[in-house]
């Protein structure tokens, strides 16, 4: 249980939500939630490890994986929806893609949300 209420602390933290998301900008190849996740996560283990006598690198790294990586996956989702709204292209189920019923998910306006398939 000890375990669980670390998870949902190191999630709230925001020295490392800044991390993942340093990440999460920096990172552009694929599996940006798993890159940003586990980077975060051993950069944070390690700065606790150098900040704290007494604790040893390596004690909470799977909690603190875990929740580096939903920081990182709430944070690429954010990012996703803010780019989107820029560019004036709804997401799915929503928005001007309702009125747009008969247009193919690569056709909205200002690039598609979904790559379009070619010969298809």
């Amino acid at each position: 249980m000890a375990t669980l209420a670390f998870v949902l602390a190191a999630f709230l933290d925001p020295v490392q939500a800044g991390i993942v998301l340093a990440f999460v900008l920096v990172h552009r190849g694929p599996q940006p939630i798993v890159v940003a996740g586990v980077v975060a996560a051993v950069v944070s283990e390690t700065v606790m490890a150098l900040a704290a006598d007494g604790y040893m690198w390596g004690e909470l790294i799977v909690p603190r994986a875990v929740s580096s990586l939903m920081q990182a996956a709430v944070l690429c989702w954010l990012i996703r929806l803010i780019q989107l709204a820029r560019r004036g292209v709804a997401p799915i189920g929503g928005g001007r893609a309702l009125g747009n019923a008969g247009a193919t998910p690569g056709s909205l306006e200002g690039g598609g949300v979904l790559p379009s398939r070619a010969g298809s």
